[in-house]
Parts: structure tokens; sequence; C-alpha cells
């Protein structure tokens, strides 16, 4: 499958395919390029909570000369640990030089941004490397770059789960360390830098990279190359790959396993609405620009921002192409790894229990099959529920959906050969057969443009700025646990009762039913049981009437200022 002639240098190449990445980035992600520095894709959110995060690097790191992973903005007055959930140092690493010039908003969004363009890249190198040919590279690039997964998490805010781009790299060294006859130190350190970056990226992705990759291997030993598994050379540079990215997982996994090593496992109820289904694979985005309106009007997709997992269906093809063709190309070996990778991060996605349109697959519990299966429901277990039920940590995942982005890895990287061996079986139509192709592909993944939000500080955290030092709360109190709330303390510096929302602490649970009536002697008195200087209140749920204001002084309470919808009181 290698081209005949190669008549573009290889660094010319590499500076066209980053203008390509990066006006497709543009095109994909319109209009956020005209508000770089001042709004972010989609509603507020996470995003929010991934802004706060670089601010509060940043001023750990560069003003207080202390390690970021634990704050004091949080949680007050305990403080609070980042390795609660997730921290994806790199990614905020990408944003920290803008952040250090007060542009955390500009941070996050090229941060954000730089996921696509090293997505295609990667992808179109490993693709370009396994067949020889650059148009090949690049449509698999622009397939893995763009697909409906990566725009859905682009959207959602997710710094950390939007990294796709170290997945190509890590894969291509493992699988080549498998297939190919000779040892490389290209395919060691192709493997170590792309473990690394999963390593500092998601905790969330390093699992279930580690699990993918065992159940491969277990397979790939098992069942299909039983000689190799005696093969030193494959282990030797397995275990130098893995000494190499030690720094690397040091970084990404101790923190996380001092929080959850007394384990904080989800209950069975909270997993099993994130099983992934068949139809999740075959259903285009909802924001798909020809489409995807109809999808959402016909089909259910309360989850889009999980469940949207859609394959594509020229890549497919192109994936099929090539696995009918893998003997002739001489790839088999290869073929059995995409095939074992797809199919396993297929099952693992769909999570517990057997789903279709985002409702669970049910039996009679009283037929053979409901009591194989053993529960009142008429459940069908798939292996996710055993894995929850034995393996360790397994029970800390919520969103199994996104394992699937293992799938559509292998099946971006297999559309590539496909193309590879249609273009040298008609070499006078390949520049035509690659631009077809691949305007395919961008036809069947292009959105409408998406909405924007405006990220600011409020009037009140400018005011709670100029304040002495204390502890603050947003009442109702859920609003101390949204992101919003968290990324204001950057401005005001008043350290929050809250963290987030997604790993509440107990103390929400026992201090809410105390507020139900605030302003109350009893709603006072535990507020200031928790050390705390200022009371913010949204409007909204507390108008600030004369009547109101006098009840709240009368139980010790004094009034400060009414700001843009937000009123605060100081506790004695």
């Amino acid at each position: 499958m290698k081209e005949n002639k190669q008549k573009i240098s290889p660094i010319l190449w590499a500076a066209g395919q980053v203008i390509y990445f990066v006006l497709l980035t543009l095109a994909f992600t319109r209009p956020l390029y005209k508000h770089l520095t001042t709004h972010i894709a989609g509603g507020l959110g996470d995003n929010l909570y991934f802004i706060w995060q670089i601010g509060w690097f940043k001023q750990a790191i560069f003003d207080l000369n202390q390690l970021p992973f634990h704050s004091f903005l949080l949680n007050f007055p305990y403080g609070y640990n980042l390795a609660t959930t997730e921290i994806a140092p790199l990614q905020l690493a990408f944003a920290l030089p803008f952040a250090l010039g007060g542009q955390l908003v500009l941070g996050y969004n090229i941060s954000m941004l730089l996921t696509f363009v090293l997505a295609g890249l990667s992808m179109s190198y490993w693709v370009k490397h396994l067949t020889g040919s650059k148009a090949a590279g690049l449509l698999a690039g622009t397939a893995y770059a763009f697909l409906p997964y990566h725009m859905v998490h682009f959207l959602s805010g997710h710094l950390n789960i939007s990294a796709i781009q170290w997945f190509p790299l890590y894969f291509w060294g493992f699988t080549a360390i498998l297939t190919e006859e000779e040892k490389s130190p290209r395919n060691i350190w192709l493997l170590a830098i792309g473990l690394s970056g999963v390593a500092l990226t998601s905790q969330y992705y390093l699992y279930t990279t580690f699990v993918v990759s065992a159940l491969m291997l277990l397979i790939y030993f098992v069942f299909l190359q039983r000689r190799q598994f005696l093969n030193g050379r494959i282990w030797k540079q397995f275990l130098l790959a893995g000494l190499i990215s030690i720094p690397a997982l040091a970084v990404g996994i101790l923190p996380y396993m001092l929080v959850h090593n007394g384990g904080e496992a989800r209950t069975l109820q909270d997993v099993m609405q994130f099983s992934a289904g068949l139809s999740d694979y075959l259903l285009p985005f909802t924001r798909q620009f020809l489409w995807g309106k109809w999808v959402w009007q016909n089909f259910p997709r309360d989850l889009w921002n999980e469940a949207t997992l859609y394959v594509g269906l020229p890549v497919t093809a192109l994936a099929v192409f090539a696995f009918i063709r893998r003997k002739r190309s001489g790839q088999q070996a290869l073929f059995q790894l995409f095939v074992a990778g797809f199919i396993i991060s297929l099952i693992l996605s769909m999570g517990t229990n057997l789903t279709w349109m985002e409702q669970p697959v049910t039996v009679n519990p009283d037929s053979w099959l409901g009591r194989l299966f053993n529960n009142p429901d008429g459940l069908i277990y798939l292996p996710g529920y055993f894995f929850f039920k034995t393996i360790p940590f397994y029970d800390i995942m919520r969103a199994w959906m996104r394992i699937g982005v293992f799938a559509l890895l292998f099946n971006c990287a297999a559309a590539g050969v496909g193309l590879a061996w249609l273009l040298e079986r008609w070499p006078k139509w390949r520049p035509l057969l690659a631009v077809l192709f691949i305007g395919l592909v961008l036809l069947d993944f292009y959105v409408t443009p998406n909405s924007l939000s405006a990220v600011k500080p409020r009037e009140v955290d400018l005011w709670l700025a100029e304040q002495p030092y204390g502890g603050q709360v947003q009442l109702p109190l859920k609003q101390s646990y949204e992101e919003y709330s968290l990324y204001y303390t950057l401005t005001s510096q008043k350290p929050i009762i809250g963290v987030i929302r997604t790993f509440p602490s107990n103390r929400y649970f026992e201090l809410n039913p105390l507020l139900a009536n605030f302003p109350d002697a009893a709603s006072v008195a535990a507020l200031q049981e928790q050390q705390l200087t200022y009371v913010v209140l949204d409007e909204s749920h507390y108008p600030p009437t004369e009547a109101f204001i006098q009840a709240c002084e009368s139980l010790g309470m004094q009034f400060q200022v009414s700001l843009d919808g937000q009123t605060v009181f100081t506790l004695p």
C-alpha cells in the first residue's frame, strides 16, 4: 500500500496538515473563533469548573508557590482535594501561558481547540505509517478529530474527556509492538508518550485504557497468537515503555489513589442509565447540519451529551472493506487487534445491561433467559455488570458510554486502511477518490453553528473581592455546589462552602434540611457553626424586601449590599 511518489516534503506536509486541521476546527466550532477571550461553546457547566482549575493552578503555582492539588477556595473551612474528581494537568498546562496573562477563558478555549488539531494529526500519522498513503492518513485523521463523540464532549465542557489525541499514539505503539517482527525504539516511545499523555489528562481514560488493553492482550495471546505470549521481545518493549511512563503515571494515579482508596463506589442504579446501546452507535449526532434535527425529533436522545457514539456511515463502510481485504493487504494480525479492541470497547461501553433507544431490554424473569440472569426486573446483564461487581475501582466509574471512544478509534484507523487499498487499486482516480471520501466524512459529521455562553464574574464577586477575608455560602445551598459558584471564587477570593456537585460532601445533605426555612434561628445557627462570614442570596429565591431584610437582621445578620440580583448579609 505504498504510494509510488512522495512529491511533498515531510515538513511541508506537516505544515499543510496543521493548517488543514486548524481551519476545520474553526469551522466545526464556529462561531467560537470570534469570541475566544470572552465566551465558551455550549452552556455553562463543567467547563466553568475546568476554567476554575486553570485559574487555581495559576494562583497556586505562580502566586502562592505551592502545589495546586489542594485548594482553600472550596469546601470552606477545610479546603478541597482536587483529586476527588479529575484534574487533567496536561490540558491545564496548555492553558496556563494564557492564564498568566489573565486570559483564563482564552486558555481554556485554546486547550480545548488543540484537542481537535492534535487528534487529527496523531491519527493521520498513524495511518500514514500503516499504509504509506498521506490521503488515507488525512481521511482517518479527519474522521477521528471530528467524531460526534468529540464534538459532544466539547460542547459539554469536558476538557479532560475531549482530549482524545493521545490514543492514536498509544495504540500505534501498542499494536506495532505486537505485530512488528523487529524491536523498535519508535514503538516504545510512541507507547510511552501516548500512555503519559493519557495519564496526565484523564484518570477515567487511563483506567479504561488499561482495562481495554489488558483484555486485548488476553484475547490476542489466548485465542489469536498463542506462540507470541512467550516472546521476550514483546514484553521487554512493554516494560521499557512502562518505565519511561512512570513519572506521568505517578502524577496521574497517586493523587487519585490517595483520595479514592477508601472506596466511593456508585450504586448500580446510579450507573445503569449510562449503559450505551447499539442505537447510540447508529444514530447521527443531533446537531448534524442536515438530519440532526430530525434525529432529535424522532428518537430518544435525552442522554445525548454522553450517548452520542455515532460511528459514521462512510467511515464504517471503508473499515468493513478494509477488514474484508485484510489478508490480501498483509495486515491480518493488525486487524485481529482492531476487531478485538472494537468488540471489547463496544461491549464495555454497553455497561451493566443491554439497552436499546436509551431503555433497558428486558425479558420475562420466569423464562429460561430470565432465570439465567436471576433478577426481578428481567434485565439482560452484560460483562460490565460482573466487572462492576468484581474489578477494583470499576464501580467508581459512572459513564460507561465513554469507553466507546476506543471502538471509534479502531473504526477510524481501519477506514484509513480501507481507503489506502482503494487508492492503490485505482491509481488514476486517486485524487478524486480521496477528495470524495473525505468530503463524505465531513458531510456526515458536519454540525450546525454552536451556541455560546459568556463567562464573566458578577458584580457581587467584584464587591466581595474588596472585603475582608471570610468564608461564603450561596443560597439556596444547591447553588454553592454549582460550577458557576466555584468559578466566581477566583474573582472574589472568598472561599465557598461548596464543592463540585458531582461529588457533594456529606455536609450538604446534613445542612440542606436545616436551611429549608431560612431565615430562622435554626438556619442562622447552622450557618454560624460553619464559620462563615458572607451569606450571598439569590434574589429570585429570596426577594430583598424590607420585611425580609428586617427578619434577617433580627437574627443578628447584617445587610451589606444588593447587586445585580444578589443580596449579601454578614453573619455575627
